[in-house]
């Protein structure tokens, strides 16, 4: 996948004194591959203070990445192993430095193969997917956000209680070298179509709801993904919001610049093929006008009474173009 084109990150301080946000990448992606796959994004939203949370998003994902590329499992299995090395990572290094103790994060990972999406997150930082203009929640939300939720849709408490309630962003799981609460791991690759968009967040994009997500990712449904990432912590920062949580959006087109496009729309080289094909209608009429208007004006056919021209069937869409490979960096993000 081509780096800024295809996936890309953003991120923002908001009105933090440190940032605790951390994400970085790998591309496996083969030269001669011109599917949309070989990428693996890890993200993590740090907590444990200044020096404490950012340790531990910075591990979070350095360790995911190594131990997701040493395996050769199945995706699922690779995906877990790495979380449960990231999180015994962070453990030791609380353990052995005082000034970290309590300190760790939340984690949500995205695998894209051949044969789709896979995931696994622990926390509240999430990851959608717009696709066909409407926005769809992927993994689950491990905060109090959800028990709340519950609660109102049962009628046991108002949606204003609940959406004021002290304890609504409290976590229910993270990474801290304990065992792990709850993990969302997806139980299968989820199938990606042409016009996808998958968004990974740390929890400051909340700042925005969704119907504002939603509206800055269908205004440039075309853009590169680096420009929508910047867009959506632009609008969180333009919201000024006091405390504003530290904010990062990784945005990844899979099909972006491959060639292959949303249904109803056509590519410039079926653009060129579907002309062609009227070029060359039209020069087959002029010759047969250009023979027939030789003879005797009793044997031409009159204009009203011509049969109507067959419809040409569209041309084939085009073979997908490769894109070119990105490097993988160690780690980004701070």
């Amino acid at each position: 996948m081509r780096e800024g084109l295809q996936f890309a990150g953003w991120q923002s301080q908001g009105a933090r004194d440190y940032q605790e946000d951390s994400w970085t990448w790998h591309s496996r992606r083969a030269a001669n591959d011109v599917s949309p796959s070989g990428l693996l994004v890890v993200l993590a939203d740090g907590m444990g203070g200044h020096r404490g949370g950012a340790q531990a998003s910075r591990t979070a994902v350095q360790g995911f990445i190594q131990a997701f590329n040493e395996s050769e499992a199945p995706i699922s299995s690779r995906l877990q192993a790495a979380l449960d090395r990231a999180n015994a990572q962070i453990g030791r290094e609380s353990a052995e430095d005082p000034e970290l103790a309590g300190m760790g994060c939340t984690l949500v990972a995205a695998n894209f193969a051949g044969d789709g999406l896979s995931w696994i997150s622990v926390g509240d930082s999430p990851m959608w997917l717009v696709r066909a203009g409407e926005l769809h929640r992927l993994n689950e939300d491990h905060s109090m956000t959800p028990l709340l939720q519950a609660q109102v849709d049962a009628g046991l408490i108002a949606a204003e209680d609940a959406a004021r309630h002290p304890q609504r962003n409290a976590l229910r799981s993270a990474l801290t070298g304990d065992p792990v609460e709850l993990v969302d791991l997806s139980p299968q690759p989820k199938a990606l179509e042409p016009g996808d968009r998958i968004l990974l967040a740390s929890d400051g994009l909340e700042t925005l709801d969704e119907d504002e997500i939603l509206a800055i990712a269908n205004a440039g449904p075309d853009a590169p993904s680096d420009q929508l990432a910047e867009k959506l912590v632009a609008a969180v920062d333009e919201k000024a919001r006091p405390g504003q949580d530290n904010t990062t959006v990784v945005v990844v087109s899979p099909y972006l610049g491959t060639g292959i496009v949303s249904r109803g729309t056509t590519t410039p080289r079926r653009s060129a093929m579907m002309l062609a094909a009227a070029v060359a209608l039209a020069a087959a009429v002029i010759a047969v006008w250009y023979f027939v208007a030789r003879e005797p004006a009793s044997e031409q056919i009159k204009a009203d009474e011509a049969p109507a021209a067959e419809e040409v069937a569209p041309a084939s869409g085009p073979e997908p173009t490769r894109t070119e490979d990105a490097d993988s960096p160690d780690s980004s993000g701070n």
